[in-house]
């Protein structure tokens, strides 16, 4: 008897069957996977618990009235020299639809390389910048070829410009003492708390930084000259910072 397989190389030993055009088929059943059998009897699975299904209902289940299976198919079988065959073609179809693939990807990259090449001076500033959010937006805009806007380029350049500021920043004044503060509000982050919303105010005082924690003293961007005591000499992200308190706008 010839040996006969299954399309997916299992050698079939079951009842064979014939098609209209005098091929050999077999027939099998499609596993319900909404019951199980439990204590005897198939019930529809509410959920799995410690890796086992359960059924708190008792239901019958709704996709194959507990019989075990939704439905029966007829499938082809084959011999070993037609499953090789059809294995070869697979194969074939497959290598050439991957080189159709890398074409496509290789042509893409070299549009992306000369894009970048194009926007070098800009795809370099982020690179050198890092960090998560420069590297997606590095990414996104290289990935979509989107040309850089001009907010984009000042967004970078602000960066650049504050974290050379920022590798420059020194404490000032001594801790306890009250001193003149003359700077420009760079950042005003708002958190709510128990006692109402508190506000962190970043200021740059001469390229050093200086940080209020309390109440408002302005919006970002306005300059202000203020009296304030020196609370903490800080660093934060390698940046040296100093904190102080009880500020008045003179």
């Amino acid at each position: 008897m010839t040996q006969l397989f299954t399309r997916s190389g299992t050698e079939y030993t079951g009842a064979v069957q014939t098609s209209l055009k005098g091929k050999p088929t077999y027939t099998y059943k499609v596993a319900c996977t909404r019951c199980v059998e439990i204590g005897g009897k198939r019930m529809w699975i509410m959920g799995i618990h410690n890796d086992r299904p359960y059924s708190l209902t008792g239901f019958d289940c709704w996709a194959c009235h507990n019989t075990g299976f939704t439905s029966i198919k007829t499938a082809p079988l084959y011999t070993a020299e037609q499953l090789a065959k059809l294995d070869a073609a697979a194969a074939k179809r497959a290598a050439a639809k991957a080189a159709e693939h890398a074409a496509i990807q290789a042509q893409h990259q070299a549009a992306k390389d000369a894009f970048i090449g194009l926007h070098k001076p800009f795809f370099d500033a982020l690179d050198g910048l890092g960090g998560e959010f420069w590297t997606r937006l590095r990414n996104d805009m290289a990935n979509r070829m989107k040309e850089p806007t001009e907010r984009q380029i000042a967004l970078v350049e602000g960066e650049i410009a504050k974290r050379q500021q920022n590798v420059t920043s020194a404490h000032i004044g001594s801790v306890g003492a009250r001193i003149e503060i003359e700077g420009t509000i760079e950042r005003v982050i708002s958190m709510e708390t128990q006692f109402g919303t508190k506000r962190i105010n970043i200021i740059r005082c001469n390229g050093n930084v200086v940080v209020y924690r309390g109440n408002y003293l302005g919006e970002k961007g306005e300059t202000i000259r203020m009296m304030a005591t020196v609370a903490e000499h800080g660093e934060r992200e390698g940046v040296k910072q100093t904190i102080v308190q009880r500020p008045k706008i003179i």
